[in-house]
């Protein structure tokens, strides 16, 4: 891969705000790798070495219970960034974070990073916005798995993923199966032959039809009405 220019270190969300003289220095400063599928980039109670941003590919970020069960917190896609917290308490990494397919990797170091943020109070600003929108989303993941039905959040899943990234075909609305049966229970809390059961029963009632390599959304309607 190339070097990274300044116009790689704008696109980092927090960082968008810098001035381009900034941007350009900064860019000799970050490291990029790329991963293989299933291979690890971060993983939980390990030391922080920075945040990341994924530049291509998709990862999850989750953790592992006593029992090592693990809940997938996020589904990272292009241009998404995670590890921000452990840069700022100095704590190790909160997660585990490995790769769905193929990725490339930005890592903004801990020490660039605290120094940026030192000399540029926009990007603070930026972060603060960022986490402020993190928590939200936690906070919506925490109510769906505490207060809403398996069937109710798989029904979330495929439709936020219809809406997102599903492509209209006369039948209805088709979408990859990105993710296995096993990473789709994790993340929604559940387990994987609960959450097989579940999409037979949304499959048997004409809402969807489950392929090998993708699920058709017969009724986005239909679908929407099980949220």
């Amino acid at each position: 891969m190339p070097p990274l220019t300044a116009a790689d270190v704008l696109r980092v969300p927090h960082l968008s705000k810098l001035p381009e003289h900034a941007a350009e220095a900064l860019a000799s400063e970050l490291l990029v790798r790329t991963y293989l599928p299933r291979e690890s980039v971060a993983n939980e109670g390990e030391v922080c070495r920075g945040f990341f941003q994924i530049l291509s590919g998709r990862a999850r970020l989750l953790r592992t219970g006593p029992d090592g069960r693990e809940q997938i917190m996020r589904i990272l896609h292009p241009g998404e960034t995670f590890g921000e917290v452990a840069v700022l308490d100095g704590g190790p990494f909160p997660a585990t974070v490995d790769t769905l397919e193929e990725s490339t990797v930005i890592l903004i170091p801990s020490a660039v990073f605290l120094r940026v943020l030192g000399e540029y109070p926009i990007v603070a600003t930026e972060l603060l916005r960022y986490l402020a929108r993190r928590l939200r989303s936690f906070t919506e993941l925490v109510e769906q798995i505490s207060l809403q039905t398996v069937q109710q959040r798989v029904a979330r899943y495929l439709y936020v993923t219809a809406r997102e990234e599903g492509h209209d075909v006369p039948e209805g609305v088709l979408i990859a199966r990105a993710i296995t049966l096993g990473d789709l229970a994790a993340l929604v809390g559940s387990v994987r032959e609960v959450v097989s059961r579940t999409l037979h029963i949304i499959e048997s009632d004409g809402v969807v039809e489950v392929r090998r390599k993708e699920i058709l959304i017969r009724d986005i309607e239909a679908l929407r009405r099980l949220l």
